[in-house]
């Protein structure tokens, strides 16, 4: 015969509570109640489970082995129904997602920590790409969502603007752009200039703004990151056009910024397969980082009026 779930509930309360009043009222049952379900667990064991000392009801081995089973097996009830609520709720599986490295490498980590950090028994991958890679998987349905540059054809891709990043100019510190307010593209002419290689749209408003007034730099020296480019800044090689978000990350003490003119922006997209609901879990994470990038956008905007 199968035990009955009612005495195992009063005999658990019993345990838990110290006494057969207490576990009474913890039950909202009468006190009989429970004591008859006891007596009829101990007749379905077999085996004594309490010594009765006065009113007082004092577990035995047996009590204490049997109740150590049972709070096992509750552990995993409660596991099993944390985890059929996660499914509800759409808080269980893998997120894959795919960022540029502008944004993986100083921005998204915090949004990303504090999300998987609230959701631990989250998985997520994010591949680091270029943002036509991350166009081409977003297309293709390999990748949930994607954050970049807007690179290519969009077919099959939905695209939000997440945030528009200004370009600034960094220089070594103690170098003569030293308390400049803004650099402007005509003192760059005779500076040794770092560009970078990979992106189209910078190289291309860099140019313009050095074409536009016939500015020639005395050297120039290629890079393919933001990062690599501030590193080399740092160490007093030369000076380099790159987003704000970056140079608030390297500014200290070998390393200034200032806004850069003529003003220009990239513009950072949230890209997603067209047609594609987002489940729960994702959307979650979606909105967490558009609401970072509102945040980020106001603050660029302070720091660099007009960009």
């Amino acid at each position: 015969m199968d035990l009955n779930i009612r005495q195992v509930e009063a005999f658990k309360a019993t345990m838990e509570a110290g006494s057969v009043t207490a576990a009474a009222r913890r039950l909202n049952v009468s006190q009989p109640s429970v004591t008859k379900h006891l007596r009829r667990l101990e007749e379905h064991l077999a085996v004594a489970l309490f010594d009765r000392v006065g009113n007082r009801l004092q577990p035995t081995a047996a009590a204490q082995s049997f109740f150590d089973q049972i709070e096992r097996t509750y552990l995993g009830l409660d596991h099993l129904s944390r985890y059929a609520d996660d499914l509800k709720n759409d808080r269980h599986g893998e997120i894959v997602m795919a960022a540029m490295p502008l944004i993986a490498h100083s921005w998204l980590p915090d949004i990303t920590a504090t999300f998987l950090s609230d959701n631990p028994n989250v998985s997520m991958s994010m591949p680091v790409r270029s943002s036509r890679w991350i166009m081409e998987w977003v297309a293709a349905g390999r990748v949930e969502f994607g954050i970049g540059l807007s690179s290519g054809s969009d077919n099959g891709v939905s695209k939000d603007l997440l945030m528009s990043v200004p370009l600034v100019c960094v220089y070594p510190a103690a170098h003569a752009f030293q308390g400049l307010p803004v650099v402007d593209s005509m003192h760059l002419d005779r500076q040794t200039l770092i560009s970078l290689s990979n992106f189209d749209h910078w190289r291309l408003a860099v140019e313009t703004a050095l074409d536009d007034r016939s500015i020639r730099p005395g050297r120039r020296i290629e890079t393919f990151t933001t990062y690599s480019a501030c590193e080399l800044v740092s160490r007093g090689v030369g000076i380099a056009i790159v987003d704000v978000l970056t140079a608030l990350k390297y500014e200290g003490p070998t390393l200034q910024w200032a806004p850069f003119r003529p003003t220009s922006t990239f513009e950072i997209f949230l890209m997603r397969p067209r047609y594609w609901r987002a489940p729960t879990l994702t959307q979650d994470l979606i909105d967490s980082i558009r609401n970072h990038a509102e945040a980020t956008d106001e603050k660029l905007r302070s720091l660099c009026p007009g960009g």
